[in-house]
């Protein structure tokens, strides 16, 4: 199958998930499809969607977010390690 349509599906299913399914589920699944797909940025509106939707008000109201992107890039600089 193309590459471009299984990131559409996963997309698809992970919007669901966000939307319907708890928190832990979402953060399961969001995990494994970064360290799935090379470079997965669609984590970080999944993660301002989560923090928008569930997220009481804090003092820093973006934690998800900020969460993500920082794995965003731990796994990014590790997958670059390992595949030198």
């Amino acid at each position: 199958m193309d590459k471009i349509f299984i990131r559409i599906v996963a997309f698809i299913i992970t919007f669901g998930l966000v939307v319907n399914l708890p928190w832990w589920i979402s953060v399961l699944w969001l995990a494994g499809l970064t360290i799935y797909f090379p470079l997965y940025l669609e984590v970080l509106f999944f993660c301002f969607l989560f923090d928008t939707l569930y997220l009481p008000r804090y003092e820093f109201p973006y934690t998800a977010l900020s969460v993500a992107f920082v794995f965003l890039l731990l796994v990014y600089f590790i997958r670059t390690r390992i595949r030198t």
